[in-house]
């Protein structure tokens, strides 16, 4: 049985780079804003990167330990801005992609990171299965040095063609990757509940699909409206009125990693949700959504079951 307290069931984590940006751009702010996150006892989990400081490295890691909160290294800010492209047909570009995943688990490693969050390049336009092979092998081999440092290698599916526009952006490709990738499970998937939306898939058959690949959890929101400043991957807050994901979703997306057993009442999962705060807007107002909102799905997924229902019984 769960209990009626998600973070009693649930390792619930926060993007850090999406929420504290500012303290990601000026370390002389990381710290004051990190220990918003490590003082709170509802958080067992951080994900970040942007650390450069060796001395704020080791500062950060003595923290995390004291606080007793896990960490994730984020991967994806480095190959957007350096553009790398793990599935690129040019070998000397994979190859450099390669190179900075390798550079960015040692940074994960220097602050006892777990897992670290990677992306595929942006999509082409035509040799999709060749690239999707590329990708898988690229993968492979920077997860042989992910291993040698007891590293989890976590690939995030995006969309194809609202903002991001990434070669993983459709559950199909996801399941055709990971069925490359093979049975290796320290390459899991990372299910963003946002992203759903963005490639035009049903919550439901999207879990159904992806769920012996995935790894780790995010939860947030985005806006399928074209004519609405948030449109795209902007992570609004739960409630946004143009959003795609409230309260609702987010209990049929607790009840669906149930029945995959993603969710387990033995035992803790990693749920980190991801909201953007924008210059007009507060962490302190964001955090206090998130939490409220998730605490009312939580109930509500209890009510309905608790993911208690089968997919044998539901299919």
């Amino acid at each position: 049985m769960f209990a009626s307290r998600i973070e009693d069931h649930l390792e619930l984590g926060i993007v850090f780079n999406a929420m504290y940006p500012d303290a990601v751009r000026n370390e002389s702010l990381l710290l004051q804003s990190a220990d918003r996150v490590l003082h709170d006892v509802y958080f067992r989990r951080i994900e970040i990167s942007g650390i450069r400081n060796a001395e704020l490295k080791e500062t950060f890691k003595q923290r995390l330990r004291v606080c007793r909160v896990n960490n994730s290294y984020l991967a994806q800010p480095t190959i957007f801005a350096e553009q790398l492209d793990l599935g690129s047909p040019d070998r000397s570009l994979r190859s450099k992609a390669i190179q900075r995943m390798a550079d960015c688990l040692s940074e994960a490693e220097e602050i006892c990171a777990d897992g670290m969050e990677i992306i595929s390049g942006p999509d082409v336009d035509k040799n999709r299965l060749e690239a999707i092979e590329w990708l898988a092998d690229s993968i492979l081999t920077v997860n042989e040095e992910a291993k040698s440092r007891r590293i989890k290698l976590l690939v995030e599916m995006f969309d194809r063609d609202v903002d991001k526009k990434r070669l993983i952006g459709s559950v199909d490709d996801t399941v055709r990757l990971f069925e490359k990738i093979g049975s290796d499970q320290n390459v899991r998937l990372l299910l963003d509940l946002s992203h759903i939306p963005m490639v035009r898939a049903d919550i439901a058959d999207a879990v159904l699909r992806l769920r012996p690949w995935i790894g780790h959890v995010h939860v947030g929101s985005t806006v399928m409206q074209p004519n609405d400043s948030k449109y795209g991957d902007s992570h609004p807050s739960f409630g946004y009125p143009a959003g795609a994901i409230d309260v609702e979703q987010l209990a049929t997306f607790f009840k669906l990693l149930g029945q995959a057993e993603y969710i387990h009442p033995a035992r803790s999962s990693a749920v980190s949700f991801e909201l953007i705060c924008s210059p007009s807007e507060r962490q302190e107002d964001l955090l206090a959504n998130a939490k409220r909102t998730l605490q009312l799905a939580w109930r509500q997924f209890l009510r309905e079951g608790g993911g208690s229902e089968s997919w044998d019984d539901r299919y």
